[in-house]
């Protein structure tokens, strides 16, 4: 009755929803870290290192929270496609 077509459905599917909660939270890690590196970079003129140093450990913060949930976003969309092709199928 189940192929191996529909295992690797059901396997896909386990994949993308570990994906999915993993991804949120290093998205919101980052976006967090970028918010407080942006509030402490213009209330705190004198911190450690110089401008450009904490503008370009913004900027990496920033792309990692980007590149996070344009993961989540594409795992989610997986999962939801992923469950159609399930209902469908069953």
């Amino acid at each position: 009755m189940f192929g191996t077509g529909v295992g690797l459905v059901v396997a896909l599917l386990a994949v993308t929803l570990l994906v999915v909660p993993v991804s949120l939270g290093v998205a919101t890690r980052a976006d967090a870290k970028v918010r407080r590196l942006s509030t402490s970079r213009a209330s705190a003129p004198n911190m450690r290192g110089s401008v450009a140093d904490v503008h370009e450990r913004c900027d990496q913060w920033r792309q990692l929270a980007t590149r996070a949930w344009l993961l989540c976003g594409g795992a989610s969309l997986v999962a939801v496609a992923v469950v159609g092709v399930l209902i469908c199928v069953g």
